[in-house]
């Protein structure tokens, strides 16, 4: 069986050969493994159209071969073919003491609209400055950036090949708040001050973004990924609250899992940090088929053997091995122990996945993450 079928099995409820083990590692870890300056991965200077790297795509698959575990690659996307009159982007990359500066321009006939992002020799990139500075003026420069309907992609993903049957490849599209925060200047603080003191604007600018998110996983289906995923984690319960999620998010996640409910896609969200709450809505309130990473304290306020009694025969679960203090510091005895007992409590009838919280951490022991693999090859086994 290869990895691809283990995790499809697993992420509609089922049994495979063993408990498919995919711990977290998107970001920093294949990385670190590679040896090059992060920057030099991120900034590689080639066509690409997720969101991030075609050659971080490449590190990541070659992590899941070092560690030979079950690859959830997360870092593709379709082209949009834009209109002719599309704002231009102007890009430049300058050398700092720190690593590398990336500034972006889009020029519009409203005005321009700026960006700078941070690149460094071995931690991930900060944005210091995002496009959405004033909300009403850049938000209206934006939406030529954006467009305002008639949205068109490219009919096929063009890195599907990377990942092949090492993993899932996955059509990723943010939540509201994911995207928002992504292009909102001043972070958290503004993003939330904007539901709050603009509340009508915000509506305006969800509508419109909606329109777009749902037209694109249209589009991501027709293209046939393995699976749509829902990148959630600006809508953690540890930054946002259940009133935000159900305005803002609810209304898109159920519409968007209802898409791939009718084409037999399986639709999966990512909520970081603290989401009990959420996970009950989700699983009651939306055709959402599978969850993660559904965090331990004291990141998160997950009991995975609760969630698995209550909504195990709803929504397969991805998780839930704490990344910050245990994956960080435990030894492989204990690491062997507390995936052991995971899969006893959770994995006993499928619709398991074994993974950790959210990102393995940089300097994580490769010894923890090969434990979590040999444990489920070994003791996972149905």
């Amino acid at each position: 069986m290869t990895s691809k079928e283990r995790l499809l099995i697993a992420l509609r409820g089922g049994k495979p050969d063993y408990v498919p083990v995919s711990p977290d590692i998107s970001v920093m870890v294949p990385d670190r493994l590679d040896g090059r300056p992060f920057y030099e991965i991120h900034l590689d200077g080639r066509e690409h159209y997720g969101w991030t790297s075609a050659t971080h795509g490449e590190v990541y698959v070659k992590a899941v071969k070092y560690f030979d575990m079950d690859g959830f690659y997360m870092y593709g996307g379709l082209k949009e073919i834009k209109p002719p009159d599309s704002p231009e982007l102007e890009s430049e990359i300058m050398d700092i003491p720190e690593g590398k500066l990336a500034k972006r321009i889009w020029h519009t006939a409203k005005g321009d609209l700026r960006e700078e992002e941070m690149f460094f020799a071995g931690e991930p990139s900060w944005r210091s400055s995002k496009p959405i500075k004033d909300l009403k003026p850049d938000f209206e420069k934006f939406k030529l950036v954006m467009g305002e309907g008639n949205w068109k992609w490219e009919p096929t993903f063009r890195d599907k090949h990377v990942i092949g049957d090492l993993g899932v490849y996955l059509g990723m599209i943010p939540v509201f708040q994911d995207w928002w925060f992504n292009y909102r200047d001043g972070g958290f603080e503004n993003v939330f001050m904007d539901f709050m003191t603009e509340p009508e604007y915000m509506d305006e600018v969800h509508e419109l973004w909606m329109e777009w998110a749902l037209a694109n996983i249209q589009a991501m289906i027709q293209a046939k990924p393995d699976m749509i995923m829902l990148g959630g984690s600006s809508a953690s319960l540890s930054v946002s609250s259940p009133d935000i999620f159900r305005k803002y998010e609810l209304p898109f996640i159920q519409k968007a899992s209802a898409l791939c409910k009718s084409e037999d896609m399986p639709c999966h969200l990512h909520i970081c940090g603290k989401s009990w709450p959420l996970v009950e809505i989700v699983a009651t309130e939306s055709d959402v088929t599978s969850m993660e990473p559904m965090e331990e304290p004291p990141g998160g306020n997950i009991h995975l053997p609760d969630i698995k009694k209550r909504f195990g025969k709803k929504l397969s679960i991805k998780g839930n091995i704490n990344t910050t203090r245990f994956l960080l510091t435990a030894t492989p005895q204990e690491v062997e122990d507390k995936c052991k007992r995971l899969i006893d409590e959770v994995g006993y009838d499928g619709g398991f996945v074994l993974s950790s919280g959210d990102q393995v951490a940089l300097d994580t022991p490769d010894e923890n993450l090969f434990k979590m693999v040999e444990v489920a090859k070994t003791y996972g086994k149905y």
